[in-house]
């Protein structure tokens, strides 16, 4: 029989364990101020987005069922600090960049263009400024324009405009993406507008969305460097193209999954014609790597599988995607078989008849089974760089597939180490981006 010391050593230990999973529970999840429970690095990672979108406030993206709308309920840093123990380096990275939002809303500062450091403009209606440090290296009074960002030129009393040419006028900057003319658009609906899903017109009533998560830093394999220049080129391209993008960093499996079900209730879609997802990280032929292994443990790893892209957007989940193209790209190894010197990224409507679950898919995976996908440290990788140029050259006049075959054939010649694979694509029809248009 158990004596009593055996069963309250038990009993201890039970109690230990048990305090220990909810320890570790509260640490990947929290429940904020609406009540909605979400992973941490979730919340970081949307923190970090509205940064990027000079916002200081963060708003809950989870879809509130009862008003058929996401939730909205603003989350400030501080109460952030409360929920969520932050690590050096967020804490760091978060708070320089809410110190400079609001430094910029309360006062006119910009770089140098003589020293780089930030000089205050104390009177707005002035565009000629002094900066202290130049004046003081260069033992004479240095003065640049607010307005074209060069060396002043001209009289220091003229504040309108300065001496240097182009002063006054905004630049000109060409734009990588090849504008589709309206009348290659007409033809194209005339010739086979029955064989071409139905794309809104831009205006303000088109409310196009794009989800791009980007895993760079991890807590136990190598970081993915050069994936700065992967994102930085695919929000230029999504963007170009007339899509809101949504950019996530350093997401976990289950913070990959609160991405895909939040971004699949979001109610912009019903304006929509279609919506891009983006994920880039490492992988292997289970899936999606997140940024950490879950509970520590070898036997389970930190790994979204990519069936749930498919079943987040698929018909019965993702009502406002419905007969809309939907388009995947991944980034990521699918095994280890090298071949090349890069970094490899290892490790609501009416009632109608019925329809099937997947469809209106079209989806571009980096790589083959069991090969890897290459990352260059400097230029970013193949694949997201080749589908940027392909797109920015050809989508004005090809048709996702055809852009697609491209992409295929170029690596067929310029990287024949790796081979990009087009899987569960079932689009009924042609899905034209018509940029510009």
């Amino acid at each position: 029989m158990e004596t009593e010391i055996e069963k309250l050593d038990f009993s201890i230990g039970f109690m230990y364990v048990l305090h220990k999973v909810f320890k570790y529970i509260s640490l990947l999840s929290v429940a904020l101020p609406c009540g909605h429970r979400m992973p941490t690095d979730y919340v970081v990672a949307w923190f970090k987005c509205y940064l990027k979108q000079k916002k200081t406030e963060f708003s809950c993206p989870r879809f509130n069922e009862v008003h058929g709308k996401s939730c909205g309920q603003k989350l400030s840093y501080q109460e952030l600090c409360q929920l969520i123990p932050l690590t050096d380096k967020q804490r760091e990275f978060l708070e320089e960049n809410l110190a400079a939002l609001v430094a910029r809303r309360l006062f006119d500062f910009k770089a140098c263009p003589g020293c780089q450091s930030h000089v205050e403009r104390r009177d707005r209606s002035n565009l000629c400024v002094n900066c202290i440090i130049c004046t003081a290296n260069l033992k004479r009074n240095y003065y640049f324009c607010w307005s074209c960002h060069r060396e002043w030129k001209g009289p220091a009393n003229n504040s309108v405009q300065c001496g240097n040419t182009g002063c006054g006028q905004r630049a000109r900057t060409s734009d990588p993406l090849i504008a589709c003319k309206p009348e290659f658009k007409m033809k194209m609906l005339r010739e086979k507008g029955d064989d071409i899903y139905p794309i809104k017109d831009k205006s303000n009533d088109r409310k196009r969305l794009a989800l791009l998560i980007n895993n760079v830093e991890f807590k136990n394999l190598e970081d993915r460097t050069g994936a700065d220049k992967d994102e930085l080129s695919m929000e230029v391209l999504l963007k170009g193209l007339g899509y809101t993008v949504i950019t996530l960093r350093d997401l976990s499996a289950q913070g990959m999954l609160s991405a895909m079900r939040d971004f699949a209730q979001r109610e912009e879609h019903t304006e929509s014609d279609s919506c891009f997802v983006v994920l880039m990280s490492h992988g292997d032929a289970s899936g999606i790597s997140g940024v950490f292994d879950s509970f520590d443990s070898e036997d389970e790893e930190d790994i979204f599988p990519t069936d749930e892209i498919f079943n987040c957007l698929n018909t019965p989940n993702c009502a406002g995607l419905r007969d809309k193209p939907k388009i995947i790209l991944i980034q990521a190894c699918r095994g280890d078989k090298e071949g090349s010197v890069d970094v490899p990224d290892a490790v609501p409507r009416r009632n109608r008849g019925k329809e099937h679950r997947e469809k209106d898919f079209c989806c571009l995976r980096s790589c083959t089974p069991d090969t890897v996908s290459y990352r260059n440290q400097e230029s970013g990788s193949h694949f997201i760089q080749d589908i940027v140029e392909i797109f920015n050259q050809h989508a004005h006049q090809d048709h996702i597939e055809k852009l697609f075959r491209k992409v295929l054939k170029k690596f067929k010649i310029m990287h024949p180490d790796q081979m990009p694979c087009k899987e569960r694509t079932t689009l009924s029809k042609r899905f034209f981006l018509f940029p510009g248009l």
